[in-house]
C-alpha cells in the first residue's frame, strides 16, 4: 500500500477516535463573558486537567473562565469526574444568583451520580431557601441515605421516622451536617421541636463548633418555651462566632420572653445603634401583647431621632392603636 495512504488512514483512525471521546460544549450551562474574551491559551487534555484548571482560575476569582472549565470536563464523555464538575458549576450558578442554571447542573450532576451526597445537600437547601420544604425535605433525606450507604448502614430515614429510630443512623466526620442541620429546620417549621432538636445534636457531632447548629438548637427551646436551654446554646453560639447577629437577634428574644426587657436592650446595643435598639425593644414587645410598655421603647426611640426616624413613630402609633382597641374591649364593672 502507498506509504501516504496509510499515513492518512491513521490521522483519519485517529480524528474518529477523538470525536468518539468528545461532546459537544455545553453551551446551555454557560453565562458569562464571551468565551472569545477568556485568553484560553490551550484546550484541556483531559477531564481531570478540565477540573484542575477550573479550580485554579476559582481561586484567582475568575468565576467565568472556572465555569468554562468546569464545563470542558463534561465534554470527555468516557470521564468520572462528571459529577463534582456539574457541582462546580452549580455553586458558581448558585454564588451568582442564576437559580435556575444551578438547579440543572445539579439535576444532571444527580443524573450521573444519584449518590453524591454533596449534591443532593445543596439541592435541600437551595430548594428549602426557595420555601419549598417538599422538595427541600426529599432532598436532605436523601443526603443522609446516601450517607448511609457509605457507611454501610442497613438504616433508612423518612419522615414519620421517630425519635428512637433516629438513633440507629450512623455518622462520621464525613457525614453531611448541612443536610442534618437543615431537617432539623424542617422539623421545626412543622413544630416537631424534640425530633428537630436530635437532628441538631448529629450535627454538632459531626461539626462540634457550628454555630448556626447551636444558634437553631437554641431557637428551638425558644419555640418550644424551655428559655433556659435556649439561652444556653445561644449564648454557646455567640460565643464560637461574635459576629453571628442572627444569635444576638435571638438571645434578646429569649430575655423578652423571660420579662428581661434591661438585658435585651444591652444585647441590641452590641449590634446597632440606640434608637434601632430601643425600637427593637419595642416592637417585640409589641407582639408579646405588651403595648403599654412598647409605647415607652418607641417614644425613646424617637426622642434620640426625632425628625427622621419614621419606623419608631410609625411603631408608635400602631401601639397606641393597640392600646386602645384593648381598652374598647374590655369589660365595663360596676
Amino acid at each position: 500500500m502507498n506509504r501516504s495512504i496509510i499515513i492518512s488512514t491513521l490521522i483519519f483512525l485517529a480524528a474518529c477516535s477523538s470525536s468518539e471521546h468528545k461532546a459537544p460544549f455545553y453551551s446551555e450551562l454557560y453565562q458569562g463573558k464571551p468565551i472569545d474574551t477568556l485568553n484560553i491559551e490551550e484546550k484541556p487534555l483531559s477531564e481531570l486537567d478540565a477540573i484542575k484548571r477550573g479550580d485554579a482560575a476559582l481561586s484567582l476569582k475568575n468565576t467565568d473562565l472556572a465555569l468554562y472549565h468546569y464545563i470542558s470536563a463534561l465534554e470527555f464523555v468516557n470521564g468520572v469526574y462528571r459529577d463534582k464538575a456539574l457541582l462546580k458549576v452549580g455553586q458558581i450558578h448558585s454564588a451568582r444568583g442564576n437559580h435556575e442554571l444551578a438547579e440543572k447542573a445539579l439535576l444532571l450532576a444527580l443524573e450521573t451520580n444519584p449518590n453524591n451526597v454533596e449534591v443532593l445537600e445543596k439541592l435541600g437547601r437551595d430548594y428549602s431557601k426557595k420555601g419549598d420544604v417538599e422538595n427541600g425535605l426529599i432532598y436532605f433525606s436523601r443526603a443522609i441515605n446516601a450517607d448511609q450507604v457509605r457507611l454501610n448502614s442497613r438504616f433508612s430515614f423518612s419522615y414519620d421516622t421517630s425519635i428512637k429510630q433516629l438513633e440507629s443512623l450512623k455518622r462520621d466526620e464525613n457525614s453531611p451536617a448541612l443536610a442534618y442541620l437543615g431537617l432539623g429546620i424542617l422539623y421545626d417549621l412543622d413544630a416537631q421541636h424534640s425530633i428537630a432538636q436530635a437532628f441538631y445534636r448529629y450535627a454538632l457531632e459531626i461539626k462540634p463548633r457550628s454555630s448556626k447548629a447551636m444558634m437553631n438548637m437554641g431557637y428551638s427551646y425558644y419555640m418550644e418555651g424551655n428559655y433556659a436551654k435556649a439561652r444556653h446554646y445561644t449564648l454557646q453560639a455567640i460565643k464560637l462566632d461574635a459576629n453571628n447577629d442572627k444569635a444576638q437577634n435571638n438571645l434578646a428574644l429569649i430575655y423578652l420572653a423571660q420579662n428581661d426587657d434591661k438585658s435585651a436592650l444591652n444585647v441590641f446595643m452590641r449590634i446597632m445603634e440606640a434608637p434601632e435598639a430601643l425600637n427593637n425593644v419595642g416592637y417585640f414587645m409589641m407582639l408579646q401583647g405588651k403595648s403599654a410598655q412598647a409605647v415607652t421603647y418607641f417614644q425613646q426611640a424617637i426622642d434620640k431621632k426625632p425628625y427622621y426616624y419614621k419606623v419608631a413613630n410609625e411603631n408608635l402609633e400602631r401601639a397606641l392603636m393597640q392600646l386602645r382597641t384593648d381598652s374598647e374591649s374590655m369589660p365595663i364593672t360596676r
